[in-house]
């Protein structure tokens, strides 16, 4: 049975893309790279991360990554200003709390995440969580999850990660709980995951699925 779920935030709690997309695109033309377009940089950054894409301009045209990856963050937080969760989220997440489960997050974005979450009256749904603050290692290392699976009793096997990108399916996977991938754009690149969904309010199956 499915009683906690641990959320990834970026593209799978909220709809960041856009905003993160509009960033790198601007520092990828400060840094004087245009070969790349906005398919490509879209692509690295879904189907990989924002990490890969830094990595890779250092790789691939020399560009220092510690400036690069400062120069878009300092975009990104700049014009990341009222992000929209994706439509069930509040839903699902009131849904957990009913059941007597628990709603968690792990996530690479630092605190602002939950200023997001605040914002929405979300936060109100979450025991706690890990951010970029907290210094874990990135996913797919399992480290964070294994932390909150301690930190919080939780069961893992009634505990799910749920996120949109294959990296935060595979964390679920090394630390062997289940795993529920929000396949938001279509792209069905998590074929690991326990379960795939298209909408956040297909967990409601799940949850009675596993009941």
């Amino acid at each position: 049975m499915i009683k906690n779920l641990i959320w990834d935030f970026d593209g799978t709690l909220y709809d960041t893309y856009a905003v993160m997309l509009d960033a790198l695109q601007q520092t990828a033309q400060d840094f004087g790279i245009t070969e790349l377009t906005n398919v490509d940089l879209y692509r690295m950054m879904k189907l990989k991360s924002v990490r890969f894409v830094t990595d890779y301009v250092q790789r691939i045209y020399g560009v220092d990554q510690t400036a690069f990856s400062t120069t878009y963050h300092r975009y990104e937080h700049a014009r990341q200003i009222q992000p929209r969760p994706y439509p069930g989220a509040a839903e699902i997440l009131t849904l957990i709390v009913q059941r007597g489960g628990l709603n968690l997050l792990d996530t690479h974005r630092d605190q602002q995440a939950q200023e997001f979450l605040q914002h929405d009256n979300l936060a109100q749904y979450f025991i706690g969580g890990i951010t970029a603050s907290d210094d874990f290692p990135r996913k797919p290392d399992p480290s964070a999850i294994l932390a909150l699976l301690q930190r919080y009793q939780l069961n893992p096997e009634e505990t799910a990660m749920v996120g949109d990108r294959r990296l935060d399916i595979l964390a679920g996977v090394n630390a062997k709980i289940a795993t529920i991938y929000f396949n938001v754009d279509h792209l069905y690149d998590a074929p690991q995951a326990t379960w795939s969904i298209n909408r956040l309010t297909d967990i409601r199956y799940i949850l009675s699925e596993t009941n």
